[in-house]
């Protein structure tokens, strides 16, 4: 695993603006397929906390879009790369976890890999986790003038 990390010395790109935008649409997609699974189908059908959960993942997804967007603010655009990753992980852990263990009150779930827009957020999260781990190990820069290349 340490030789894989290590790869980001051979491979840079200075392309922050279209990282950003790349972490923003992922992040977007997110908020999307969370806010549309918490209201599609039969919101009456499932517990109260799974809708709940569904839209504080989306709000966060919105909110964590805006900060990795915002360049200018250096504190605020890593802020937003943290909680687009924490959003990303919850997201991801929800889904699995829900179809591994099942959840309370949702016990269909389980063992239910054929939703269509799960596996579309699940493959969304995983894209933003690796695209802010190329962003911390250096490969890919998310704020100009951070990585001081050299000309």
């Amino acid at each position: 695993m340490g030789k894989l990390l290590r790869l980001y010395r051979y491979f840079a790109f200075d392309l922050p603006r279209l990282t950003s935008g790349a972490g923003a649409l992922l992040l977007l997609g997110t908020a999307a397929a969370r806010l549309h699974q918490a209201v599609a189908g039969h919101p009456a059908d499932r517990p109260g906390y799974v809708a709940a959960c569904l839209v504080v993942l989306a709000s966060g997804a919105l909110l964590a879009a805006v900060g990795v967007v915002a360049g200018a603010r250096r504190a605020l655009t890593r802020a937003g790369w943290v909680l687009g990753s924490l959003v990303s992980a919850v997201s991801a852990a929800g889904y699995l976890v829900g179809r591994v263990a099942g959840l309370p009150g949702l016990p269909e779930l389980q063992g239910r890999w054929d939703y269509p827009l799960g596996t579309v957020s699940l493959i969304l999260a995983g894209g933003f986790l690796a695209l802010h781990v190329s962003v911390l190990t250096g490969m890919n820069v998310a704020v100009p003038d951070t990585r001081h290349w050299h000309h």
